[in-house]
């Protein structure tokens, strides 16, 4: 008897062994990356040690870093590192450590480096920005016909005559735009009456003319313009623009940041997270679908299956209540992507075409995806439309909106779909049931309204890049406009800590993400790793509420905000 195996037994070893592995593995959290992390002081040229310091310890060789704030006695740690060679360099007020070599960091070990700050810190002071039309329209050139005039009174009326000035197109591309505004407006029921022009007949042929002499290809970009190019490629830069002027205290210094290098040209346009805190990305230039996951500091990509065209221009990721992770690819290829991280397989459902004459950028272009009761929601920001998909029957219904809407945000609040009119200058309510909407006109004039989210009492959230302000549209329609701490920061992305009822929001303009407490009106702001971010998405990680993710298409770089309470 007792030569034969106890299969029970051997069944409850193997039960064990698979349960230790599973633990193992749910961890991912690599062994070598245990116990591994820096510490130290950091001190001024006299000696004092300074708290709210900026320390950055990075890794180019493994394309991370992460960013802490000294804090009492000017002691600075990290959080677990994987091994390898780090540099390290302070920020503080009016001064920055010395560059140093790197430092080796071995498995399991804790590495200490002191700096001091020794050398002078330039940060240059933040130029006011161009936002008044009158102030662009003196950088129109000059028309003997006055033609120029008309041109700014009409295009001001619906977006900044930046894009004018910046625009290089060919007389048929002019000819083009210029056909499309005129049925857009005609359509448009604000009946904005100065671009409903019955002398167009007359004053079209002169701003063709205009157009074309100023405004082509060949034609060289006005560098006051090109200085104004905050979020466009090719803009200016502005180096340690993220770094604050004096020393964190209080709130903004409880807190550290990580940021992750994906492969160059990537543009990272949007981020979203699954309920196990992984973090999912759109490279926009690459048809990837990129995952980071924040333990194991692994990021691995899934190749888009092949559409009708070879170009790929994937958006709006967003993971569903399953855990499915959406994206459309809204270039040529015009479909919106599912992917299931169990069978690792991707699912696509071709958006319909919408045949009216739409910009440059394509008629798919989609800006935010929401669901509700197991449907797709997606905001067409060139087609003026609400797309609903249900996945069952890969059916496709459309909500038709006022012409120049340029829906952009998109959030979903006790059944109703709302979404932030970009050009229309309204926070809109869509029912579903009814198809009926309700728009909320924000008190100041064209906010270039962006990013939105509801929170969990059904308050919506929205930011007003141009106009620098938070708008918060509560459940009885009233709408409040915030100014944060910082002038004309650009607020962009938003996001809602839902648990605690604490609202996101990127600041594009001046390197910040920032966090707005509606019980008490007060806001945070912590500097961004690094300059020029350009943030465009942040999202709220369920797993860990404190912790924000965000994404830069301009630095191609990704990474999260995590805040010490």
């Amino acid at each position: 008897m007792s030569g034969h195996s106890n299969p029970g037994k051997g069944n409850r070893r193997k039960a064990v062994l698979m349960m230790a592995l599973a633990i193992i593995a749910s961890s991912r959290l690599p062994l070598e990356a245990q116990n591994t992390s820096v510490t130290g002081v950091v001190k001024s040229a006299a000696g004092e040690p300074v708290s709210g310091a900026l320390v950055k310890v990075s890794s180019a060789e493994l394309r991370i870093e992460f960013m802490v704030v000294t804090q009492a006695q000017g002691r600075y740690s990290t959080p677990n590192l994987l091994p390898g060679k780090y540099t390290i360099q302070a920020f503080g007020g009016t001064h920055q450590s010395p560059s140093a070599d790197p430092i080796e960091l071995r498995r399991g070990r804790q590495g200490k480096t002191d700096v001091v700050l020794s050398a002078l810190l330039q940060i240059s002071p933040r130029e006011k920005r161009m936002t008044d039309a009158a102030e662009y329209e003196k950088l129109m050139p000059v028309s003997e016909d006055g033609i120029q005039h008309v041109i700014a009174g009409i295009c001001s009326e619906c977006h900044s005559l930046e894009w004018i000035l910046s625009a290089r197109k060919t007389p048929e591309k002019w000819q083009e735009t210029l056909d499309r505004m005129g049925v857009k407006v005609i359509g448009n029921r604000r009946a904005l009456s100065p671009l409903v022009r019955p002398q167009r007949e007359h004053e079209d042929p002169l701003m063709m003319k205009y157009f074309s002499k100023h405004f082509t290809p060949g034609v060289p970009q006005d560098p006051r313009v090109v200085k104004q190019w905050l979020l466009r490629k090719g803009g200016p830069s502005h180096p340690n623009r993220n770094l604050p002027p004096t020393l964190l205290t209080g709130a903004a210094a409880k807190y550290f940041a990580m940021e992750f290098s994906l492969p160059a040209g990537s543009a990272p346009h949007d981020i979203a997270v699954d309920s196990q805190g992984i973090a999912w990305v759109s490279e926009r230039n690459t048809g990837m679908l990129g995952r980071f996951d924040p333990n194991s500091l692994a990021y691995s990509r899934m190749a888009s299956p092949p559409g009708a065209y070879p170009e790929f221009q994937l958006n709006a990721v967003a993971v569903d209540p399953q855990d499915q992770i959406w994206c459309v690819d809204d270039g040529p290829n015009a479909r919106i992507l599912q992917y299931d991280p169990k069978s690792r397989e991707f699912n696509s459902y071709p958006i319909p075409e919408y045949r009216w004459p739409v910009p440059e950028i394509g008629w798919a272009r989609i800006q935010t995806l929401g669901f509700l009761k197991g449907q797709v929601w997606a905001a067409g920001k060139t087609s003026d439309r609400i797309i609903r998909l249900d996945p069952k029957t890969r059916r496709f219904t459309h909500y038709p909106l006022p012409r120049i809407s340029v829906p952009f945000g998109l959030a979903i609040s006790s059944g109703m779909v709302w979404y932030s009119a970009q050009v229309g200058n309204a926070v809109m309510k869509l029912d579903p049931s009814t198809s009926r909407l309700t728009p909320f006109i924000v008190p100041t004039l064209r906010s270039g309204l962006r990013g939105m989210a509801a929170d969990g009492e059904g308050n919506l959230w929205v930011a007003a890049l141009e106009s620098g302000k938070l708008v918060n549209v509560d459940r009885t329609g009233k709408i409040t406009e915030y100014s944060p701490p910082t002038e004309d920061p650009g607020p962009f992305a938003v996001a809602v800590d839902a648990k605690r009822n604490l609202i996101w929001f990127s600041e594009v303009f001046s390197d910040r993400i920032a966090r707005f407490d509606p019980s008490t009106s007060t806001f945070v702001e912590f500097p961004h790793p690094s300059a020029d971010s350009d943030v465009r998405r942040i999202e709220v990680d369920r797993s860990h509420p404190n912790r924000v993710w965000w994404s830069s298409p301009r630095n191609d770089k990704i990474g999260y905000m995590e805040v010490m309470d």
